[in-house]
């Protein structure tokens, strides 16, 4: 009896082994996994891809190194500029317009009107749609008997060659502004919501006009608002495709950058070449993203 004793009491004096990990641990771990391996993946892509862009290779043939030849030849490719050029115009016209006609949407949107919601939601509704969608409509409206010319005519004015080499990338340009600024407007509302009503009411009490309260409160408390939006326009402005694939314009007018990578990969079958390409994008991005990042110290205000 008493030796059953001493067992029972040290078998309870005995130290208890800890796990070397949990069972919450575990679980988390093999809940992570299938993101690891989706990050693994991308960072692996992103190494063959860097390689892939000194070869020559079509898929079919083993690859040929050819060292930096792939990026001697597009610093000579004209269609690579004429890219570049494209994008250039996206940038200084189309960006500049959606800043400010999202704002001025915004700061009409921001009014405590009866139905105001119903109208956020109809300036909304474009970005949700599909760009196929929108370049299907769009297409229709600019064709040579398409709505804006019938409408143009029973005006009295003559046709308008939307899609012509002269005018394609003013009209995908419009297009965009149109798919895009309710996104925009969208931003810039939830900025405007999250101004303090505090500063308006002291400016008041100061004596300060609307157009002041605009111009020294409203603008100054924006900036964080506008430097993302300028971020993330700059980045899908380099990223367009899908505009200019469906609507491409005569003699490469709407050529994008990624568009053309798209061709010399899937088409050309020059996927060494198409590396390069996407390898001078993303330094491009990089370089910018890192400018803007710079720059922000001198413009963009958190408080007043």
């Amino acid at each position: 009896m008493r030796s059953n004793r001493v067992l029972a009491n040290s078998r309870l004096n005995k130290p208890v082994k800890k796990k070397w990990i949990s069972q919450d641990a575990a679980w988390a771990f093999l809940l992570l996994i299938p993101l690891f391996i989706g990050i693994l993946l991308i960072y692996s892509s992103t190494i063959f891809g860097f390689v892939m862009s000194f070869t020559n290779w079509d898929i079919v043939r083993k690859a040929e190194w050819v060292g930096i030849e792939n990026y001697r030849t597009l610093a000579e490719d004209e269609l690579v500029w004429k890219a570049m050029r494209n994008t250039l115009y996206f940038l200084i016209i189309a960006i500049p317009a959606k800043l400010i006609i999202g704002l001025a949407l915004a700061v009409l949107l921001n009014q405590k009107l009866k139905g105001v919601n119903f109208f956020r939601l109809t300036y909304f509704f474009p970005t949700a749609c599909s760009v196929v969608a929108i370049a299907l409509v769009w297409g229709y409206l600019y064709g040579v008997d398409g709505f804006l010319n019938t409408l143009l005519q029973g005006l009295g004015l003559s046709k308008v060659y939307w899609m012509d080499e002269h005018n394609a990338m003013n009209s995908i340009a419009i297009m965009s502004l149109w798919g895009g600024v309710g996104y925009i407007a969208l931003l810039f509302l939830a900025g405007l919501q999250n101004v303090p009503p505090e500063y308006y009411e002291a400016s008041r009490v100061d004596g300060a006009n609307r157009f002041q309260q605009f111009r020294m409160i409203t603008l100054p408390l924006l900036t964080p608002t506008t430097f993302f939006i300028l971020i993330t326009q700059m980045i899908t402005v380099f990223q367009m495709f899908g505009e200019n694939y469906l609507m491409p314009g005569p003699l490469n007018s709407t050529l994008s950058i990624v568009q053309y990578i798209f061709t010399e990969a899937f088409q050309g079958f020059r996927m060494g070449y198409a590396s390069a390409l996407s390898y001078i994008l993303i330094l491009i991005i990089f370089i910018i993203t890192i400018v803007q990042f710079k720059l922000q110290k001198k413009w963009v205000n958190y408080d007043l």
